[in-house]
């Protein structure tokens, strides 16, 4: 909807040659805007799986790193030389809200786990 505004305005107040440029741009963003939809949706459906693993008697002390991305999908960060493993929802951010940590040893195995909730 927005896109098709954009596009109306553009073709009827720029010239022909700007307005192809424009468009070009405003695809562009319309394009990214939609990754970043579908990658949101996504991080939330892993979050989901992960927040499941918590509470069944799958998770447990030396699962490894592959076989927890089998499991819940690919974490949105993985940090401290991912020894830490980071699943949060869309709705959270990395300093608020929701998030699990799952960390690893050297040879990436998991030895703790934690839900917390940042304010």
């Amino acid at each position: 909807m927005l896109l098709t505004l954009a596009l109306i305005l553009t073709f009827n107040y720029a010239p022909p040659l700007y307005a192809a440029g424009e468009i070009r741009k405003l695809k562009g963003i319309s394009d990214s805007m939609d990754s970043m939809e579908a990658q949101g949706k996504k991080d939330g459906i892993n979050y989901q799986k992960a927040d499941a693993l918590l509470s069944s008697s799958d998770i447990n002390m030396g699962l490894t790193g592959s076989d927890l991305i089998k499991i819940c999908g690919e974490p949105v960060a993985k940090a401290d030389n991912e020894s830490r493993w980071v699943y949060k929802p869309p709705a959270s951010t990395f300093f608020e809200g929701e998030k699990i940590y799952f960390y690893f040893d050297k040879d990436q195995k998991l030895i703790d786990w934690e839900k917390v909730y940042q304010k």
